[in-house]
């Protein structure tokens, strides 16, 4: 099952609504617009745009990520194109006018395979069509505790991740305990950790010139003290 630092259960609406408004501003595109969300997760933001009146795609590697979203856009009364497909293996051609991937759903395969996703996200975008992404920011990380503990409000779930950081590469280890019935699942994945740099450098070569970044979703200047790294790009 895919994994990434990004869960949709994990987020107040408030936070939601806070970083929607900012990918609607930092996008500016009209109402109908076409918008894939690459790697959409349990749809938190695409059912979010869909209710802009912007026309959503959803795409995620794992069918149960899917399920929940086709279940909770229905409950939301919009409608999105879900579609079930590796980042690796995207088939669109100057599709859309805008790809967004958020809360760090990129760099999980080798620096041959994530480049060669940047350069399906420029295919599948039309000519001058933008791409948002969102990343944890390298250089935060190194100097911030990423460990982090939370109860479910319920008191039946705990859950907990440690993060470690090694020379460009971060490695979560993830616990999710039944406080009830006592069951453990644990998970454990791998993600390369850009710096701003080498993703200049990446996304130049996949044809996409970046218009500028941001180090959170108040808007604030992308530098080291930046929790986030979020990049709007055009293709060129």
């Amino acid at each position: 099952m895919h994994e990434t630092f990004g869960d949709w259960k994990t987020y107040s609406l408030a936070g939601t609504e806070q970083e929607v408004r900012f990918i609607a501003d930092i996008l500016n595109l009209p109402s109908h617009s076409l918008i894939l969300d690459l790697y959409c997760g349990y749809g938190r933001h695409a059912i979010a745009l869909a209710k802009c009146n912007y026309i959503l795609t959803g795409v995620d590697a794992t069918q149960d990520f899917l399920d929940i979203a086709k279940q909770k856009a229905q409950e939301e009364g919009v409608k999105i194109t879900f579609r079930q497909r590796d980042m690796r293996e995207l088939d669109y051609c100057k599709q859309f006018d805008a790809v967004i991937n958020m809360f760090a759903a990129f760099g999980y395969f080798t620096d041959e395979e994530n480049s060669r996703v940047l350069q399906l996200v420029a295919q599948s975008l039309k000519p001058n069509g933008v791409f948002l992404i969102d990343l944890l920011n390298r250089e935060w990380m190194v100097h911030n505790n990423l460990n982090r503990y939370w109860r479910h409000p319920s008191g039946e779930y705990v859950l907990s991740y440690k993060v470690e950081l090694n020379q460009g590469i971060v490695t979560m280890k993830r616990q999710l305990i039944n406080q009830i019935t006592g069951k453990i699942m644990q998970y454990e994945f791998v993600l390369r950790a850009y710096s701003l740099t080498e993703l200049t450098d990446i996304l130049t070569q996949a044809g996409l010139s970046i218009i500028s970044t941001y180090g959170g979703f108040d808007y604030r200047p992308y530098d080291a003290e930046a929790p986030r790294m979020i990049i709007l790009a055009k293709k060129t």
